[in-house]
């Protein structure tokens, strides 16, 4: 039939998923917060009865509404964000004893515990294509808990290994922060865990006070808000040295070799967080 054969009124194949199905599903994906692969997949089985052969296509409607792949980010119902807020402007007064911080009268720590895992070496690197990047471990539950101290205003950071936390350890790293700090009053911040506050904290504490006017204190203990670990700048500093043993995992071949890493790199280092002025706003000396 000659050239004109070649122009055919085809116009392609009709798709299962009409558009205005397709809009219909962008309105249903829109009032949710997040949303999975599966979750769609049946959302459109049920409805529609259309199923794609490839993910592909539901990664493309998920994307055409707004939506994009995220890690998720573990959250505490029980947090109380006013409660959250008040507390911080309850420590932010420690502003009015500026000079006592300045001239070294007075030490303000964050404090908090790190459970470090042999299997917190593991990371991302770039291997050879189709194949795994193994790590000799021989035993991944094997841990060594500490005690970390971030001075607020020379950020400072100072950490102790301890078999594990409990009242009698808590003591041992306030005793050890004293004896970095003789003839310093310490005011500590840190969150409710339970031996935080159980009845040998609490002797101590009643111990090395006795007989002191609260402003003369030699150790305050204040606890951040509850069920609220992200106000803690010392979680910020335990993250940063987890980090530090998965970009130099293969330098450790012995769990000994990890906890020397992470001790080495964390103690006596400085960590500038800008977490640190929520609590403490005060112009570094010179």
């Amino acid at each position: 039939q000659g050239v004109e054969a070649l122009c055919v009124n085809y116009k392609g194949g009709t798709g299962f998923f009409t558009p205005l199905q397709r809009d219909e599903s962008f309105c249903h994906l829109k009032d949710k917060p997040h949303y999975s692969v599966e979750e769609l997949q049946d959302y459109i089985k049920r409805r529609y009865n259309v199923v794609y052969q490839s993910k592909q296509s539901y990664y493309d409607i998920l994307k055409d509404a707004g939506l994009s792949w995220h890690r998720t980010q573990a959250t505490n119902p029980k947090q109380n964000e006013e409660a959250v807020l008040l507390k911080r402007e309850e420590i932010k007064k420690l502003d009015a004893r500026q000079s006592d911080i300045v001239s070294g009268q007075l030490i303000v720590f964050s404090e908090d515990e790190s459970h470090l895992l042999w299997g917190d070496t593991q990371g991302y690197v770039w291997g050879r294509c189709n194949e795994r990047t193994e790590i000799p471990i021989q035993n991944v539950a094997m841990r060594q808990t500490y005690y970390g101290a971030l001075n607020l205003l020379t950020q400072e950071f100072t950490i102790m290994p301890a078999e594990s936390g409990n009242g009698v350890n808590s003591v041992l790293f306030i005793k050890h922060l004293q004896a970095l700090h003789p003839d310093t009053q310490l005011l500590i911040l840190w969150d409710g865990a339970s031996y935080h506050c159980c009845q040998e904290v609490k002797n101590y504490l009643k111990e090395i006070n006795h007989g002191l006017e609260e402003k003369d204190w030699k150790v305050t203990c204040i606890r951040f808000a509850p069920h609220a670990p992200a106000q803690n700048p010392t979680e910020d500093v335990w993250l940063k040295g987890k980090r530090f043993l998965r970009d130099n995992f293969f330098n450790n071949k012995t769990f000994h070799q990890v906890k020397n890493c992470f001790l080495n790199f964390l103690n006596k280092n400085i960590f500038n967080f800008d977490k640190i002025r929520w609590y403490l706003e005060i112009t570094q000396p010179v």
